[in-house]
C-alpha cells in the first residue's frame, strides 16, 4: 500500500497540471499580455489540416487577416481525397481516394458544429453531406464465423455496475462467441475505466497500456485478437500501444454512441462523396468568403524568437526559395513531426512543453482504394478485417455517395470504390511473409486484396472484380523499403505528459493539431480533437489580442453519463487514500 501511496503522490501533482490548464489560459496569459498591446490582427496559419482550417475558420470569423500556408498545392492535410492521375476520361473527374474511410462518430461534438458552419452553394450546410453507416461486420478468417452488427440502439442500464457489467459481457459473448469467463472480466475492466475518478484516469490509467488492462497476455489467442488489437475501427486506438486511459475513453464514447445519449448525429457517419468535393473545398471557399487568402506550396521551416516572441518565420517554396512570413500572431498547426523540427532552442528554453515533444512517437495508417468493375456484396458500412495482421478495416464507400459512380469518375468502367485502412505496417503479411514498410507499393496493394479475399467468401471480391488500385500518395518507395510522408500521432502511455498546450509560453505563438492536448471527453487522434485544438488555438489567439469584445471561441464537451458520478466521487475518496478502485480486485 505505501508503494501504491507513493506513486499516487507523483501522479496527482500530474494531475493538478492537466486541471490547470483545463481551467484556461494559465500562468502564460501574463505574457500574452504583454503582446496585446500592438494590437496586430494578423495571423499565419501554418497547415491547411483540419486543425489549421478550423483555426483559421474561428479567427477570420471576427475579423482577424488570416494567411494559411500549406506545404502542398491543396487544402486538407490528411482529410484531403487523392485523385489517381490522368485516370478521369470523358468528363469525368479523376477516381477518388482517400487516407482512411473518414468516419464522422455520434461522439463528436466539435467538429459537427463546424460542419454545421460551412454553407452549400445550392443551399444547405456541408454537415448535410453525411450519410449514416448503419451496419458494421466483423469479418473473419479460417472458418470462423463472421458477425454483422445492425448499428441500431442499445439500451443497457448505467445506474448499476453490476448490470452493466453483466449486459456487456452478455453482448461479448453473444456477439464474438467469447468464454463467459473472459467476457465478463473482460466487461469489468471496462466498467472501472467508466467509473474512476479524472485524478485515477490521468494519475494511473494514463501510464497502464490497454494490452495490460485488460490482462491480453493471460488470456486465449481469441480474446487477444477480438479484444487486444483486431477490432480496431479508430486507428489511433492500437491496444498494444495505448494507454488504458485513451482506450477507455473510447470504448465509452463509443458506449454514448450507440446508446444514443448525447450523440450529434447518427453513432456512425461517413460523408456522401469525396472528402475534398463533400467537405474541403466548400470550406476553403467560405474561408475565402471571410477574408483568408492560401498560400500553397510554402513549407515553414523557421520561426525566429526575440524578447519571447516570434518576430518572423521563413517559409520554404515549391520552387526551392524561401519565403519571409510577416504577422503578429503565429499558429502552427502542422503534424507533430514537423513541428518539432520547428522548435529551437529558444523556443525550447521558453516553454519546456515543446521540448516534452520529442517523446512523442508517429505510426502508420494508409488508405488503399481498389476500383471494381461491379458493385462488391459487401455491406454498406464497415468491415473489420478481424484476423488480417495488417488490421485492415474496409468500407464500400462509394455505396454511400450521392453522385452515380461511373458516371462521376474514373473512365466510365469503374462502378465502386473499396476503401481500406492498413493500421499496422510492421507484422508479415500472408502473401510475401515480410511487413508492409518492407514491400513494394504493388505488394501492398496485392497483399491487402489478398487479406481481404480471406475474409471474405471468394465470390465476393474475384480478381476479375478488380479494374485499379490506388495506394495513399505520402506512401513512396525507398532503397530501404517503403517511407510514410504523412505519419500522425501514435497515442501510447504516458503520452499525455509529452503533448503541449495549444496556448504557448511563448508570446504570440498557438498550436493546433491532434497533437495538442484537448479536453473534451476524447483526446486520441481524430478529425475531432484536431477540430478542437484548432479552437483552441483560437480563443488563444483572441485571449492574447484583446480589443473590443468579440465572442468566445466555442468548446464542446462530451457526454458524461450522470449514472456514474457517485462512482466517481467514491473512486475519487478511494484515490486521496492511495487505494485502489473498488472493482480493481487484481484477478
Amino acid at each position: 500500500m505505501a508503494e501504491a501511496a507513493e506513486g499516487a503522490g507523483v501522479s496527482r501533482r500530474r494531475v493538478l497540471g492537466y486541471g490547470a490548464a483545463g481551467l484556461g489560459l494559465g500562468a502564460v496569459r501574463t505574457r500574452h499580455a504583454a503582446a496585446a498591446g500592438r494590437g496586430g490582427r494578423r495571423v499565419a496559419v501554418f497547415g491547411a489540416g483540419v486543425a489549421g482550417l478550423t483555426a483559421a475558420h474561428e479567427l477570420a470569423e471576427r475579423g482577424f487577416e488570416v494567411t494559411v500556408y500549406e506545404r502542398r498545392s491543396v487544402p486538407g492535410g490528411k482529410a484531403r481525397s487523392l485523385y489517381v492521375p490522368h485516370s478521369g476520361t470523358g468528363g469525368r473527374r479523376g477516381l477518388p481516394g482517400e487516407h482512411g474511410h473518414r468516419g464522422v462518430f455520434g461522439f463528436y461534438h466539435n467538429l459537427p458544429d463546424t460542419l454545421r458552419r460551412i454553407p452549400l452553394a445550392g443551399g444547405g450546410t456541408v454537415h448535410g453531406n453525411l450519410a449514416a453507416v448503419t451496419r458494421v461486420e466483423y469479418a473473419r478468417s479460417g472458418g470462423r464465423g463472421s458477425v454483422t452488427v445492425p448499428q441500431r440502439p442499445w439500451t443497457p442500464s448505467l445506474s448499476d455496475a453490476g448490470l452493466l457489467i453483466a449486459s456487456l459481457a452478455g453482448t461479448l459473448e453473444e456477439t464474438f462467441r467469447l468464454t463467459p469467463r473472459e467476457s465478463l472480466f473482460f466487461a469489468r475492466q471496462l466498467v472501472i475505466l467508466f467509473t474512476s475518478c479524472r485524478e485515477r484516469l490521468f494519475g494511473q490509467w494514463e501510464y497502464v497500456s490497454w494490452w495490460d488492462h485488460i490482462r491480453a497476455g493471460r488470456m486465449s489467442p481469441e480474446y487477444q485478437r477480438l479484444l487486444g488489437g483486431g477490432v480496431q475501427l479508430i486507428q489511433a486506438l492500437r491496444p498494444t500501444t495505448a494507454s488504458a486511459r485513451t482506450c477507455g475513453q473510447g470504448f465509452e464514447a463509443v458506449l454514448y454512441a450507440v446508446t444514443g445519449r448525447g450523440t450529434d448525429g447518427p453513432a456512425d457517419g461517413v460523408f456522401d462523396g469525396p472528402t475534398s468535393e463533400a467537405w474541403i473545398d466548400p470550406w476553403v471557399a467560405h474561408l475565402r468568403s471571410l477574408g483568408v487568402r492560401f498560400a500553397y506550396g510554402r513549407s515553414v521551416e523557421r520561426l525566429e524568437t526575440a524578447a519571447g516572441h516570434v518576430v518572423r518565420a521563413t517559409a520554404r517554396t515549391a520552387r526551392g526559395g524561401t519565403e519571409r512570413v510577416d504577422a503578429d500572431w503565429f499558429v502552427a498547426a502542422v503534424p507533430s513531426d514537423r513541428a518539432i523540427r520547428l522548435w529551437d532552442g529558444a523556443l525550447r528554453a521558453a516553454d519546456q512543453r515543446l521540448a516534452a515533444m520529442d517523446g512523442l512517437q508517429q505510426t502508420w495508417c494508409s488508405g488503399v482504394q481498389f476500383f471494381l468493375r461491379r458493385p462488391a456484396e459487401v455491406v454498406a458500412g464497415h468491415v473489420a478485417h478481424i484476423d488480417s495482421p495488417w488490421k485492415l478495416v474496409s468500407i464500400g464507400q462509394s455505396k454511400l455517395w450521392r453522385a452515380p459512380f461511373a458516371r462521376t469518375w474514373g473512365d466510365g468502367r469503374a462502378q465502386e470504390s473499396l476503401s481500406v485502412d492498413v493500421s499496422d505496417w510492421d507484422t508479415p503479411g500472408i502473401l510475401y511473409g515480410r511487413p508492409a514498410r518492407q514491400c513494394t507499393r504493388a505488394e501492398v496493394a496485392r497483399e491487402v486484396w489478398a487479406q481481404m479475399r480471406a475474409h471474405l467468401e471468394a465470390s465476393v471480391l474475384p480478381d476479375s472484380l478488380l479494374h485499379s488500385w490506388y495506394l495513399d500518395e505520402a506512401i513512396t518507395e525507398g532503397g530501404d523499403g517503403l517511407r510514410n510522408d504523412d505519419p500522425y500521432l501514435l497515442n501510447s502511455a504516458g503520452s499525455w505528459d509529452l503533448r503541449p498546450e495549444a496556448v504557448t509560453a511563448v508570446g504570440n505563438l498557438f498550436l493546433a493539431g491532434d497533437w495538442v492536448r484537448t479536453y473534451s471527453n476524447i483526446d486520441f487522434t481524430s478529425m475531432e480533437t484536431a477540430n478542437e485544438a484548432g479552437r483552441r488555438a483560437a480563443a488563444g489567439v483572441l485571449a492574447a489580442a484583446g480589443g473590443p469584445d468579440r465572442a468566445e471561441v466555442r468548446t464542446f464537451k462530451g457526454y458524461e453519463a450522470p449514472e456514474f458520478a457517485l462512482a466517481k466521487e467514491v473512486d475519487k475518496e478511494r484515490w486521496r487514500l492511495g487505494l485502489p478502485h473498488l472493482l480493481d480486485t487484481g484477478r
